[in-house]
């Protein structure tokens, strides 16, 4: 059986990430240089995903990208704000490239769209960091929200991951 898993906003060798917002990041994941911070990405990405699953990157893969390379899973990209690389450079890593789309009821996107453009659906999305949506329809699937571990898809289905209720809170106030 596979699993489908999300994350967003690695921002793999970018130096400053474990310094924004106070350290936020460095704090969330126990990380204090950039170095710590990506081999901790890449362990957390190994202990959860195997080889027949899918994990969806929505965005800001940062500058050292590369080294999701050989990680497990069919790798997914949703391009982020940060994202300025060529399709040919990112399909050297990941199997596919998308845009927005719908995933099982859901839209899955790097920037959290406006309510108006939910149509009905829930939507995981990445970009905002800490700073989430206090609103159960949006599902915050950046580092700093899971701790640097991908957010297997059953976990937002059941209601077990969200984000709406701890905003600008601490990794580790709710399960993932």
């Amino acid at each position: 059986m596979s699993n489908d898993y999300f994350i967003s906003d690695l921002h793999l060798g970018h130096k400053n990430v474990i310094k924004f917002k106070d350290g936020y990041r460095a704090k969330a994941m126990g990380v204090s240089t950039i170095e710590e911070h990506d081999e901790m990405i890449m362990d957390l990405w190994s202990e959860r995903a195997r080889k027949n699953d899918t994990v969806y990157v929505l965005g800001d893969l940062g500058k050292n990208f590369d080294l999701l390379k050989g990680l497990p899973g069919k790798k997914i990209l949703h391009l982020g704000n940060h994202d300025n690389k060529t399709a040919r450079e990112y399909l050297d890593v990941f199997d596919d490239i998308v845009g927005p789309i719908r995933f099982n009821g859901h839209w899955l996107a790097h920037f959290p769209p406006i309510e108006g453009e939910l149509f009905g659906k829930d939507v995981i999305h990445g970009h905002t960091h800490s700073t989430g949506v206090e609103d159960p329809r949006y599902i915050n699937v950046c580092v700093e929200m899971t701790g640097g571990k991908l957010v297997p898809y059953q976990d937002i289905y059941s209601g077990r991951y969200t984000t709406h209720d701890r905003v600008n809170k601490p990794f580790g106030s709710s399960q993932t």
